[in-house]
């Protein structure tokens, strides 16, 4: 038998055949889809996804040890061969603050840095002061309600037209 180009899933055909004992389609060898180039075989309903590793209870106390110590979400992650959200689902689990959460600011640093931002600074430069990102620094800012500049070239037309877009 001879695939042609008037069907519209040619795989889902193949496939079908495959189902049904042919091995040649068109002078094409089928493999079935649950046997893989090396001769092993898939079981039936197992993922082809290498398996999740779990971390040892030492493992995440050591995890834990680290990152209060100061190390990232993402080194923790690459360290420990592990997604970035699975480290923070054992922080969570173990009511460990995050990193962001332990450098908030309080009322008088937040005055400071407003001052700052006052008097010309810019909020890389606030930032810098404060030893945080300046993405960092606007966000707290909005979140306090602290009047931000334009963004240099920006007039305040410009924003609005780009807002409403």
């Amino acid at each position: 038998m001879v695939l042609k180009g008037q069907l519209s899933n040619p795989l889902k055909i193949a496939a079908t055949l495959v189902a049904h004992g042919s091995k040649r389609i068109g002078g094409f060898h089928i493999r079935p889809s649950d046997d893989h180039a090396d001769g092993r075989r898939e079981e039936k309903g197992r993922l082809s996804n290498p398996p999740q590793r779990r971390l040892s209870r030492a493992d995440i106390d050591d995890l834990l040890d680290a990152y209060r110590a100061g190390v990232s979400i993402n080194q923790l992650a690459v360290e420990f061969g592990i997604h970035r959200s699975t480290v923070a689902g054992h922080l969570d689990r173990h009511c460990v603050p995050r990193h962001s959460e332990q450098t908030a600011w309080d009322y008088d640093t937040l005055r400071e840095a407003a001052e700052l931002y006052a008097t010309g600074l810019s909020l890389a430069d606030v930032a810098h002061e404060f030893g945080v990102d300046a993405q960092t620094v606007a966000n707290r800012f909005r979140r306090a309600g602290v009047a931000m500049r334009p963004r240099r070239g920006w007039t305040s037309h410009v924003r609005t037209e780009h807002v409403r877009r």
